[in-house]
């Protein structure tokens, strides 16, 4: 065999070899099993308990009239659940705006399932996080006009809120905001709006008992 022949041959076959080692590579690496970095299944902590609580404290706006607000919330797999508010003005207010209020009511987050069921969960945790704390209410309130008795403004509530996650995790400080429409059936009907810093935190471990 002449020397440019044998110079071919073996160019050949190292080109062979370069073409093929990718496809190797590939195919070892999809046999070998991959370790999941923690945070990086689009769950973010969600599903480390059946229940999720969350505590705020922030304040509220309604016709020029700023009370102070606490809020309470519950829900079933991150999803369905209830809450609860109470507003105090602290005497803040005048004739005619109410100086506390309390509601209650159903609280539904309705795109954290369907997001996850459909692999929409890519990250960053910030972003899926945020998106999936949409949250649609709808409640029964219950108002103290200024110098008038608890209840003699009551009606029904209904809103929507959002939040940032400050550690883009599930569990920890919360940014909240919402936005509420109170329909009165005795009283004046009004726009509520509120900002919060709360804590949520996972609860009723989803893990069955070790024998």
């Amino acid at each position: 065999m002449s020397s440019g022949l044998r110079f071919c041959c073996l160019g050949g076959a190292a080109l062979a070899a370069l073409w093929c080692a990718p496809a190797r590579a590939a195919e070892s690496d999809s046999a070998r099993p991959r370790v999941q970095l923690p945070g990086d299944d689009g769950v973010y902590g969600r599903f480390d308990g059946r229940l999720a609580l969350a505590a705020g404290a922030g304040a509220e706006l309604q016709s020029g009239a700023v009370r102070g607000s606490l809020r309470v919330a519950a829900h079933y797999w991150w999803t369905a659940g209830v809450y609860a508010r109470f507003a105090d003005a602290f005497g803040g207010t005048d004739a005619g705006r109410a100086e506390r209020v309390a509601s209650f009511g159903i609280d539904l987050r309705p795109l954290f399932l369907p997001r996850f069921a459909r692999n929409y969960e890519q990250g960053p945790p910030l972003l899926d996080l945020t998106l999936d704390s949409l949250s649609l209410t709808a409640g029964a309130y219950f108002a103290q006009p200024h110098a008038r008795s608890f209840g003699d403004e009551r009606g029904f509530e209904l809103g929507f809120g959002l939040g940032v996650p400050l550690f883009a995790a599930a569990r920890g400080l919360w940014l909240e905001g919402r936005a509420e429409h109170r329909f009165a059936d005795v009283g004046p009907n009004a726009w509520v709006f509120t900002a919060a810093l709360a804590f949520h935190g996972i609860t009723w471990t989803s893990e069955p008992p070790r024998p």
